[in-house]
This record gives structure tokens, sequence and C-alpha cells, in this order.
């Protein structure tokens, strides 16, 4: 499960990244129009957040459910907001939804880190023949 995260974080940061970068050569490809550049990196966004979405169905990844909710509720969010910018074309918009899209690594951290420190708290209380615990 560890592993599934790790190559979460690993995987949605690269695509991030690449579409930060790919952004100037949609520039270049679509005859330098910012509206059809921000209008194509927003669909890939959408894109990117409908297999989030995917992947959020429930499974060993997620053993709280309020965490998967969340989750879910956040990509909502950001695949409406992404749609909105189809709409509106906006270079300044797509760069907030770039910032935004780091959100889902963000999140999938915040869970690994918060499942690790309960599982050593349950590990710590679990054990009486600690003498620590006396």
């Amino acid at each position: 499960m560890a592993a599934y995260r790790i190559r979460s974080i690993v995987a949605l940061g690269f695509l991030l990244t690449f579409l930060g970068f790919g952004t100037v050569a949609l520039y270049a490809v679509t005859g330098q129009d910012f509206t059809l550049t921000a209008r194509m990196a927003s669909l890939f966004i959408v894109a990117m957040n409908v297999r989030g979405l995917v992947e959020a169905r429930p499974g060993p990844a997620w053993r709280d459910e309020r965490q998967r909710r969340f989750s879910i509720g956040i990509l909502l969010v950001l695949i409406a907001l992404s749609l909105g910018n189809i709409l509106v074309g906006s270079i300044e918009y797509l760069q907030v939804l770039l910032l935004l899209g780091r959100t889902g690594p963000m999140t999938i951290f915040y869970n690994t880190v918060s499942d690790s420190l309960r599982g050593e708290a349950t590990v710590a209380k679990a054990d009486p023949s600690d003498p620590r615990e006396r």
C-alpha cells in the first residue's frame, strides 16, 4: 500500500510538472494562442482528475472512508474549476489550477503520514508487556 501511495505521489507530481513545462510547447503548437493553450492544458487537468476519481474507489489504500470522501470532494472541485477554464481559456486561471493540482499529492502524503502515526500509537497501546507502559 505504501508503494502504491508513493507511486501515486510521484506520478501526479511528474504529470503536473510535465503539464507545466508542456504548456510552453502547447503555446508553440497552437500558433501562440493563449486561449487555446489554456483550454487544452485545462482539458489535460480534467483528465488527470478523472483518473484520480477512478483510483479513489474503495480499497486497501483507503483505510479511512472520510479521507477517501474528502479526496473525492477535492477532485470534484478541481474538475469543476478546470471545466470552467475550458470555457474561459485564461492562462492566469491555468496557473492557479496547476498550483491547486498539488493538493492531490499533498492529500496522499497527508493520509500516508496520518495512517503511519495512528499505526504507531496503536502498536504502543497494544503491547502491555512494554515496561514503559507501566
